[in-house]
This record gives structure tokens, C-alpha cells and sequence, in this order.
């Protein structure tokens, strides 16, 4: 393992900022949808309770929302290691997958599209580490 003064150095896969930027979406999906201007109508505990709609699109409750937040934390501690990452993503497009057996309409369709993505880029991105260029004017230990 490499390394610098800084600790800037050090290799990592490429899945490894795919699982980071899945995790920024499903972040800022949980946040969006505890804010009254983008999520519309009444926002319940468990799904199916109230009329929340996240941009229209995406029918939300608290439940919905803080499982999103959760995902989102793992997601971003997973992304610290190659092998974590690659679980994370095909673990997170498998419960897409049967979300999106349980919602067969649009939402449904949707699901389908981000399982297929998460699974084909933890499986697509396997190659060898790359290693981070270290900052200017520090040497490598």
C-alpha cells in the first residue's frame, strides 16, 4: 500500500467511486424527502399511509426515506474498500430488483434500471487498483 505524508496515496478500485456516488444519490434522495417543497402531499411513518410523492415521481413515507439515509451511510463506509463496495452495489440492486417486483408500474420500471446498473458496475468494475497521484511537494513513503 501506498502512501504519503498526507495520506493522499493509496490504491483503490474503480467500483470504489461508483458505490461513493450511488451512496450520494440514495443521501440525497432520503434528505429530498423530508423537504415539504419537493415532496408533495402527506408524508406517513409506513408506506402506503399517506400521499407523499418525492418530485412526482417517487412515492415516499419516513420509513422510505430514512431506509434511503441508511443505504446512503453504508453505501459511503462500504466505499472505503474494493470488495465492500462491489457487496454494497449488488446487495443495493438486488433489493431494487424486489422493490421492483412488488411495484410493477413505472416506479417499478425505474427500480429495474437502477438494479441493472448497480449489479453491472460492481460486476463491470472489477480490474486492478488504481493508485491516487500524490499532492504536489510531498513525497512517497
Amino acid at each position: 500500500m501506498m502512501r504519503t505524508t498526507g495520506g493522499f496515496s493509496r490504491p483503490y478500485t474503480p467500483v470504489q467511486p461508483v458505490a461513493a456516488a450511488f451512496a450520494a444519490a440514495f443521501l440525497l434522495v432520503g434528505a429530498l424527502g423530508f423537504v415539504p417543497g419537493v415532496t408533495s402531499g402527506e408524508l406517513a411513518v409506513l408506506p402506503g399511509a399517506g400521499t407523499a410523492v418525492l418530485a412526482g415521481l417517487l412515492p415516499v413515507s419516513v420509513l422510505h426515506n430514512v431506509l434511503h439515509l441508511v443505504t446512503g451511510v453504508a453505501g459511503l463506509a462500504s466505499a472505503r474498500s474494493g470488495a465492500a463496495s462491489r457487496v454494497v452495489l449488488v446487495a443495493g440492486g438486488a433489493v431494487a430488483l424486489l422493490s421492483a417486483a412488488v411495484a410493477l408500474d413505472t416506479v417499478g420500471a425505474a427500480l429495474v434500471v437502477v438494479a441493472v446498473t448497480m449489479v453491472g458496475c460492481a460486476t463491470l468494475l472489477r480490474g486492478r487498483p488504481v493508485v491516487r497521484p500524490a499532492r504536489r511537494g510531498t513525497a512517497a513513503a
